[in-house]
């Protein structure tokens, strides 16, 4: 069964959305949380357990804190929220104040490249989930050794090995890059290989994050880093990429099961709508 969802980056996007469900109709705190239900319930098809399911608890310290704020009401014989004029106005200003900017994704890449800046150029570096090599050949350009792995488990990813493959031979990189078909959880490389375990855009639609997370800690050296950048969970990601951004792990979640797994020295870097993760193996 998935497990509910709370945390800061929840209740940004709750404080939002809780208003665009009430302007439709009243609703309870239950319906609420059925109806977010319901609405994200096509992430399943990307990753088990990918709907947004919302705790309780947190459903009714957001319907509270807009109560108090005079955003919303509740009518006491039905238990149903009622938005209020108030409450519809700071609806769509929260909507106008965040447009989300182009090329937001290449910004977020530039931005791991400036942090690999002092890396040592000849760096062997494994890229999860590289889809046709997005952050591969921009790794390459900068002088790295680079594995681009990909399971190619949905459909719109399983050709992009052999695209990827195609392009590296038709620009003459077949030297310093590789692409394979393969899941991280089961990659055939030796332990402790790795400098840098890279992924863009991909760790939200594996199916057990928890897992990928270790095998990354396992394939990389010690002193080793891991940098990912995903959907930003939380209002303005909801807004660039619609329910699909729920299925990243959210500023909160990446704390946690980075620790878990034995990374320190974890940072996060909001770019927009885009997270970009780092987090590094002890010696």
């Amino acid at each position: 069964m998935p497990r509910t969802r709370s945390g800061p980056s929840i209740r940004e996007f709750l404080e939002y959305y809780v208003l665009v469900l009430l302007a439709e109709k009243s609703r309870t705190t239950r319906e609420l949380i059925q109806e977010i239900k319901q609405r994200s319930a096509d992430n399943r098809s990307y990753r088990p357990g990918g709907i947004l399911w919302v705790a309780t608890a947190e459903m009714s310290k957001i319907v509270s804190a807009l109560c108090e704020r005079s955003l919303l009401e509740l009518d006491g014989p039905s238990g149903k929220c009622q938005i209020t004029w108030h409450g519809r106005r700071v609806r769509r200003q929260m909507e106008r104040q965040y447009q989300p900017p182009p090329e937001t994704k290449e910004r977020a890449a530039e931005k791991m490249l400036a942090l690999l800046e002092s890396a040592p150029s000849d760096s062997h570096v494994l890229d999860v989930g590289t889809g046709e090599g997005f952050l591969a050949f921009k790794l390459v350009e900068r002088g790295f050794r680079v594995l681009g792995i990909d399971s190619g488990s949905h459909d719109y990813s399983k050709d992009s090995i052999q695209k990827a493959q195609e392009r590296a031979l038709a620009q003459g990189e077949g030297g310093s890059i590789e692409f394979r078909r393969a899941d991280v959880r089961a990659s055939g490389e030796c332990d402790h290989t790795f400098d840098y375990v890279v992924s863009s855009q991909a760790m939200h639609c594996m199916a057990d994050q928890r897992k990928c997370l270790k095998s990354v800690h396992r394939l990389l050296k010690p002193r080793g880093k891991f940098l990912c950048i995903d959907f930003l969970v939380g209002r303005k990601g909801f807004l660039a990429h619609g329910w699909h951004c729920f299925l990243a792990i959210s500023r909160e979640e990446w704390a946690e099961l980075l620790l878990e797994n034995g990374f320190v020295d974890v940072c996060m870097y909001e770019l927009d709508d885009y997270l970009l993760v780092e987090a590094q193996k002890p010696a």
